[in-house]
């Protein structure tokens, strides 16, 4: 179990912090009056507090209120107990690297968070239901979330990195889930409460986490999901096995359309300049001056803005023919195609 520990600045913070999610996944920072860290900062700049915190330009920052509201669908915006899960929205082909939860205020009753690793689960799958670990590195299949669904096994290289994916809830008639949640169902979560101003960091690829139910008052918190360029460390032996899978499925799926082989994790990745650029277009549509980046980035400032044109034109095009599921069905039937060999 991992003590509260107080921020000791910029120098020696982010160092401290990856090593302890490398060691066990998961960090808590105790409030203090670094205000630069605070809740208040999170929500005001998400980006420029997970700099700050992980010592590096995240890719990309999700800012979202956890608060329970009257009607509300979501377990972020209930009361309700959350099952364990993982966040599994993607962006260029992965999930967060890195989920922060910065503490406004707790609920006066309940409202602990659970988390769970998956690496020593793993290793008891290994041991009591080696066809189970098996499946869950090679089974594709749809996973169901209210974001929309995942499609590829629950252990796989996205993006290069191996990430466990997980839904609260699991969809009916899908063995593979059923059985994975018994194993998870009888392991024991570790329970931590937050008070005011603490900082929860977890690796989201990682760590299931959970919620108890609470009552009693508002509880509120600030989450930020964050995408990075580094990646966190994970098992050889796993990230060999999915990568040897993963090479395996792209083989089959050869002939299927790229968009196709992108939501199986299975697309070819892009170059890193193209990723670099990127970045550059998000920063300056969240705020960040052409000048400071032109600047930092040894560029001339109209080759910004003509990056900018480029990326929001392609979207722009992408986006014509809609995105309301069109790609589902293709998908189901391409996972259809690879269990049939």
């Amino acid at each position: 179990m991992t003590e509260p520990w107080i921020w000791p600045g910029p120098s020696r913070g982010p160092a401290r912090l990856l090593d302890e999610l490398a060691a066990r996944g998961f960090s808590v920072l105790r409030g203090d009056a670094c205000s630069m860290l605070s809740p208040e900062e999170a929500a005001r700049a998400p980006w420029s507090f997970a700099e700050r915190l992980l010592g590096e330009r995240p890719l990309l920052v999700e800012r979202q209120p956890i608060k329970a509201v009257p009607g509300g669908r979501s377990f972020a915006a209930s009361a309700v107990a959350a099952p364990l899960h993982t966040d599994s929205q993607c962006f260029a082909g992965a999930p967060p690297a890195v989920q922060i939860l910065a503490c406004i205020r707790p609920a006066e009753r309940g409202g602990g968070c659970l988390l769970l690793d998956t690496w020593p689960l793993l290793a008891a799958i290994e041991r009591a239901d080696p066809e189970l670990f098996r499946a869950l590195f090679t089974v594709y299949r749809r996973i169901p979330f209210v974001f929309g669904d995942v499609f590829g096994p629950t252990m796989a290289l996205r993006d290069g990195a191996l990430a466990f994916t997980h839904a609260p809830v699991a969809p009916p008639g899908d063995a593979v889930a059923a059985r994975l949640a018994r194993f998870i169902d009888a392991s024991r979560p570790i329970e931590l409460s937050l008070g005011p101003s603490d900082l929860l960091v977890v690796d989201n690829r990682r760590m299931l986490h959970g919620r108890r139910a609470f009552e009693g008052g508002p509880r509120e918190l600030v989450r930020l999901l964050v995408w990075m360029g580094t990646t966190l460390p994970s098992p050889r032996a796993y990230h060999a096995l999915a990568a040897e899978i993963a090479g395996a499925a792209s083989r089959r799926m050869a002939a299927a359309p790229e968009a196709t082989r992108r939501r199986l994790g299975l697309g070819a990745p892009p170059p890193p300049e193209a990723r670099r650029r990127l970045g550059l277009v998000l920063e300056m549509l969240r705020g960040v001056p052409p000048g400071v980046l032109a600047a930092r980035e040894r560029i001339p400032e109209p080759q910004l803005y003509r990056l900018r044109d480029a990326a929001l034109a392609a979207a722009e095009a992408a986006l014509a023919g809609g995105v309301e599921g069109a790609e589902d069905g293709a998908l189901v039937e391409a996972i259809a195609r690879m269990d049939r060999g």
